[in-house]
Parts: C-alpha cells; structure tokens; sequence
C-alpha cells in the first residue's frame, strides 16, 4: 500500500496542526464546521494524500481562508458600533503582527524538520501549507464566532417583563 507510508511520515508533521484541525474533520457545515475544512478534506482524499496535488488543494484552501477572513471582517465592521469597530481596528492590527510571528514560526519549524531530516522529505512542504491554513482558519472561526454571537443577539425578541 503506496499510501499508508507518506501518511505514516506525515502524520508526525501534523500533531501539532491536529487540534486545530481535527474539529473540522468531524463536523458538517450544518453541525458548525466550515466549508472551506470540509472542501480541503474532500480535496485531500481525491488527492489521495499525494503531495503535489494534496500541496495545490492545500493552497487553494489558503487563498480560500484569507478571502474568508476578509470577507467576515467586513461583515463585522458593518455591523459594530463606532467603539466595536475601532477595537476590531485594533485586533486586526494586532492579530496581523501575530500572524507573521505563526507564519515565520512555521517555516522555522519546517525548515528545521527538512534541516533535522525528519518526516517525508516530499511531505514537508505540504505540511508546512496545513501549518499556515491553520493559522488563517484560527481567525476565520474567531470571527464567525463574533457574528454569530451578533446574530444571536440581534434575533432573540427582547424578553418581556410579567407583570
């Protein structure tokens, strides 16, 4: 089975990846888990794991998370107060600088795997790319969680006082 060794190298690249992404391994869109996860993973097995075409699935999904980022982003600037947007403002910012710090952190540790010789020399590179869409999905979930505490919010009918 041609399979089952470039997933057993790869495996231990992606234990540190494993509780980000293992939510979105186990939920459908309907139950809470995101589309673009779920569209990685369908990509990933027709890929059957391979890693040129596994690497491009895996970089699609990395575009995908950052537009989705953007997307939600907006979406919350338009529906915050004027003290809420200046605050995302300030997140953003924020979250930015820490994102190249993960970022820079993950080519380190990958380039001291491939220095160290550890794992699939031929794996690497996509594990460093599930490495980086974690970081952007991180985000995206985090703001999905402000608007969805936004829309719940914004949908209960205000309770009623019994007299």
């Amino acid at each position: 089975m041609p399979i089952l060794r470039p997933l057993a190298c790869l495996l231990p690249m992606l234990l540190p990846l494993m509780p980000l992404h293992a939510q979105s391994l186990s939920l459908s869109p309907a139950e809470g888990g995101h589309l673009i996860a779920h569209e990685l993973d369908a990509c990933l097995v027709d890929a059957q794991w391979q890693p040129a075409p596994a690497l491009i699935c895996a970089r699609n999904a990395e575009t995908r998370w950052k537009e989705e980022v953007e997307r939600l982003g907006a979406r919350l600037d338009k529906v915050l107060g004027r003290e809420a947007r200046l605050a995302l403002e300030t997140s953003r910012t924020a979250w930015e600088q820490g994102r190249a710090a993960d970022l820079a952190l993950v080519e380190a540790y990958h380039g001291q795997l491939a220095e160290a010789e550890l794992g699939d020399p031929e794996l690497l590179p996509l594990s460093r790319q599930l490495h980086r869409n974690a970081v952007w999905e991180q985000r995206a979930r985090y703001l999905q969680r402000l608007l969805d505490g936004l829309d719940e919010r914004l949908s209960d009918p205000p309770a009623r006082e019994t007299p």
